[in-house]
């Protein structure tokens, strides 16, 4: 068996790594830009809209987050059929939330509710999920 010199095996080997490096990019480059993708839609990068950027783009049938004040007085609860409405308090603009469901307890006038939905026709944004953010300050009872 004829040995091979030191400048064959030499030049066998880059071509053996190259194809490794390009394997690992043809699998790794769609991988990280899924990644990308994904993290850039994803609801901690944009964690809820405002009422007014809601109406700006008028997105119906899109499954959004929209985070506003509660409107004072606007609350309506029935306990029967679980149908709460209330307003969201924009700065242009009110948007009414209809949410079928067990209303948090925190829900308050003027505290600030983070609801994920959409906005039907008719200007009403159907909730799945209302969220209470906790106040920045602890107020006891």
């Amino acid at each position: 068996m004829a040995e091979l010199s030191l400048d064959q095996k030499a030049e066998g080997t880059p071509f053996k790594f190259r194809w490794r490096y390009l394997i690992a990019l043809i699998i790794l480059v769609p991988v990280v830009a899924h990644l990308f993708f994904a993290v850039s839609r994803s609801p901690l990068t944009n964690y809820y809209i405002t009422v007014d950027e809601l109406r700006a783009r008028a997105e119906q049938g899109n499954r959004l987050r929209v985070g506003a004040a509660v409107v004072p007085g606007s609350i309506n609860w029935d306990r029967n059929t679980r149908a709460l409405s209330f307003h969201l308090q924009g700065d242009a603009a009110h948007l009414p939330v209809t949410y079928r469901g067990f209303a948090p307890e925190t829900l308050r006038d003027g505290a600030t509710a983070i609801v994920e939905g959409e906005l039907n026709a008719a200007g009403t944004f159907i909730a799945y999920d209302v969220l209470v953010k906790c106040p920045h300050a602890y107020v006891p009872g």
